[in-house]
């Protein structure tokens, strides 16, 4: 079985803003169609920075130490904008931040046989060094089984195809032991990576 978390599951930077752009939207999504039982919103970021130890702007080179001491020299494609910004002692972060919601189906309301989003922001001309992309992916489902105690869940997507998952947080255990045979459970899963340049302290 998979994981169900694993499947459907800030400095006032320029990049951090389509990250938690697809976060408003599940909760104004989940918001909408919470129906009598409380919605599931599970949300995750993870933050990794490596320290700029060198920059060659006619050769679009920028080096880097990460959190490991380990040194690595990346070139920036044309697409990135402002690299003569970017100074020796600058730290690149990179933020990865993913977001599930289920919520029950309001009765009556039409089941959504998939809807994906995806959408792209790089920094200004003038602005600091910086780019996010994220994606975001709906769908209704109908619960087919339950584990005992809510530790999983077998449901059927729009195409009519069977998934088993494993349920491993216990918030969304509880969730799932409010399930019925037979509900209709909206999925929302999103995405977004966003990477940006931090002045040195």
């Amino acid at each position: 079985m998979e994981s169900l978390e694993k499947n459907c599951l800030s400095y006032k930077g320029f990049a951090r803003r389509l990250a938690w752009v697809w976060i408003a939207a599940l909760v104004a999504l989940a918001a909408g169609c919470a129906g009598n039982k409380e919605p599931l919103e599970i949300t995750e970021v993870e933050e990794i920075e490596a320290e700029v130890t060198a920059v060659d702007v006619s050769r679009r080179l920028v080096s880097l130490r990460g959190p490991d001491g380990n040194e690595l020299t990346i070139q920036a494609g044309p697409e990135v904008r402002n690299l003569a910004q970017i100074r020796v002692g600058d730290r690149l972060s990179v933020s990865y931040t993913r977001a599930f919601i289920a919520s029950m189906t309001e009765e009556g309301q039409p089941a959504s046989e998939g809807t994906v989003a995806i959408g792209a922001v790089r920094a200004e001309e003038g602005e600091r060094p910086g780019a996010a992309v994220g994606g975001m992916i709906s769908a209704t489902v109908e619960i087919i089984s339950i584990g005992e105690d809510g530790t999983s869940v077998t449901f059927r997507g729009p195409t009519g195809d069977l998934r088993s998952m494993d349920v491993l947080r216990e918030e969304a255990r509880a969730f799932v032991r409010k399930l019925k045979l037979g509900d209709m459970v909206d999925l929302t899963y999103a995405e977004a990576i966003a990477i940006e340049i931090k002045p040195a302290d």
